[in-house]
């Protein structure tokens, strides 16, 4: 059975370093070819993920983590199996 979701906010673009609003479960779309997602916290960079066209993932992260990824967009989430 796929999880529900339920959006807790507004999707933003994270072109640049972004918190989403301080939340720890974001959904992320990729929205252009190929890229990479980066998440780091205040002192450096801990992940790097390759995200194809059109793919979807929910990142859980501490509240001051940043994500950051070329044409992706970021919604904060809660969900239930």
């Amino acid at each position: 059975m796929a999880a529900v979701y339920k959006f807790k906010g507004t999707e933003v673009a994270i072109t640049s370093a972004n918190t989403v609003g301080n939340n720890v479960l974001i959904r992320v779309t990729n929205g252009a070819a190929t890229a990479v997602l980066t998440v780091a916290n205040t002192t450096a960079t801990y992940a790097n993920v390759t995200l194809t066209a059109s793919e979807v993932i929910v990142v859980e992260k501490a509240t001051t983590d940043t994500l950051q990824g070329t044409g992706m967009r970021a919604v904060a989430v809660a969900y239930r199996n």
